[in-house]
């Protein structure tokens, strides 16, 4: 089974992720928002996001873009690309979309001010050639802003899953080690001369069963593990944790 068909031909499991984080997140700033405060428009600036999923990145700051922005939004799933449309709605119209493999972009060199490839990039079979697809298609004096994990992200989650049964993990942790905050540095120097490191620190305080069930549930390399008889069990020590 192929990472699209299990996970991202639409966003339903990705929004499951997405609203733990939503509901029971510490810090009052919103990720979405936070990503959107790094970004530094030139005038009449070209803009490429890779994976861009149902593009709540840009629902959430609609009145933030500038006028003169053109966005292209791809994917390499067109469920996704379709729940991203549905998600700005008649805002749709102000963006572009188009499937497309992030190891392959087809456009010529110097055409992007702007790349942004936001929690993604460790999905990549080649990041090696995405990235230097990426820096190929950046103007001289472009910008690539990507997001990713610590290999300590959510380190209790994978303690919750532990103290359950020993051969559960954290699913994230492979992301991370595939390409994140520990080792993104090296693999993006090599075709980037100047990388920057920016931190967004944030927790989750979670008072409730089900969010936790619903993420678990998400990923697939879990849910094998957890689901038919041994999903009550499950909550029933997830209720005992949080009692």
């Amino acid at each position: 089974m192929t990472l699209l068909s299990e996970q991202y031909s639409d966003s339903k499991k990705f929004m499951a992720r997405i609203e733990l984080h939503r509901r029971f997140r510490t810090n009052p700033h919103l990720w979405t928002h936070w990503i959107f405060d790094q970004f530094k428009f030139p005038r009449n600036a070209n803009v490429l996001e890779l994976g861009s999923g149902n593009a709540l990145l840009w629902k959430s700051n609609l009145k933030r873009i500038p006028e003169d922005v053109h966005i292209l939004l791809t994917d390499f799933s067109d469920g996704m690309l379709n729940d991203g449309r549905k998600v700005l709605g008649d805002d749709s119209k102000k963006f572009e979309f188009k499937v497309m493999d992030a190891q392959e972009i087809t456009y010529p060199n110097d055409s992007y001010d702007i790349v942004i490839a936001n929690l993604m990039l460790y999905h990549v079979p080649d990041r090696e050639k995405a990235i230097s697809e990426i820096s190929r298609v950046l103007k001289p004096e472009g910008v690539l802003y990507a997001t990713t994990y610590s290999s300590n992200n959510m380190k209790e989650f994978t303690d919750l899953l532990n103290n359950y049964d020993e051969n559960l993990y954290n699913p994230i942790e492979p992301f991370a080690c595939a390409f994140g905050l520990e080792n993104g540095e090296e693999q993006l120097s090599k075709s980037f001369e100047e990388v920057e490191m920016i931190n967004h620190i944030d927790s989750l305080e979670i008072t409730e069963t089900e969010p936790i069930v619903d993420y678990v549930l998400s990923f697939g390399s879990i849910k094998g593990n957890i689901d038919g008889d041994n999903l009550e069990g499950f909550k029933d020590y997830l209720d005992d944790v949080l009692d």
